[in-house]
């Protein structure tokens, strides 16, 4: 498969992230490709766009990690078919049409995570379908009040709750709804925003504790990123 790596830098308040992103082409995909995958076995019946964008991605969180100056090795799946980092590592993968993004940074030893993301637009009929499923009654002010269109809006509100589960998956273990946190703040001039957990996921993650993250856009797409 034809692909080409770039990167982006965010800025976080205490740190600057660096993003890998994998451009990918799924016409240029060929079946051996896979082989390289130490899971390929479980890729084998999928569509070719899901393979495309899992190799991808894998190729994308090896890249971060040579960046690290870590083992370049390329991920296997765990049993939430999340990508298992190498110990003191942690990391995320988000992949689109024709983009995978990938991120990893040191595990500091404290509650830490970091999680990505990467949405194109919803259109005004997605936006329609997915609303009530996205957002909570108490955020619907918060999205009228953003001098931004609300399929815009939204789309950036339901990718910082994908970077945030993604964030918070390897100290919770188990999967949870997006009504599990609330947006309390989204600044289109600062491209930042605000997550609050509505009710407690562990006994290190109360209700109430507040996540900060950033928004970007990457060829007409909104990247999302969270890191604590």
């Amino acid at each position: 498969m034809k692909t080409r790596f770039s990167f982006i830098d965010l800025t976080l308040p205490t740190v600057t992230q660096r993003i890998i992103v994998t451009h990918y082409d799924v016409n240029t995909l060929e079946s051996e490709d896979l082989l390289i995958l130490p899971h390929y076995q479980t890729l084998v019946r999928a569509v070719p766009q899901r393979k495309a964008e899992h190799l991808a991605g894998r190729l994308a969180a090896r890249e971060a990690l040579r960046g690290l100056n870590c083992e370049a090795r390329l991920l296997a799946v765990g049993s939430h078919r999340q990508p298992l980092w190498p110990e003191g590592i942690i990391g995320s993968i988000s992949h689109t049409a024709n983009l995978a993004l990938a991120a990893v940074a040191k595990d500091s030893g404290r509650l830490c995570g970091l999680g990505i993301d990467i949405e194109s637009v919803l259109s005004s009929k997605q936006t329609e379908e997915v609303i009530d499923g996205v957002i909570q009654r108490e955020e619907y002010g918060l999205l009228r009040q953003a001098t931004l269109s609300v399929e815009e809006a939204l789309t950036i509100i339901f990718s910082a709750k994908e970077s945030l589960f993604k964030a918070l998956f390897r100290h919770v273990g188990e999967y949870f709804e997006f009504s599990t946190a609330h947006i309390t703040m989204l600044s289109p001039q600062t491209q930042r925003f605000t997550l609050q957990l509505a009710q407690p996921l562990t006994a290190t993650l109360p209700a109430g504790m507040t996540f900060n993250g950033q928004w970007h856009y990457l060829d007409g797409k909104i990247v999302t990123l969270i890191r604590f």
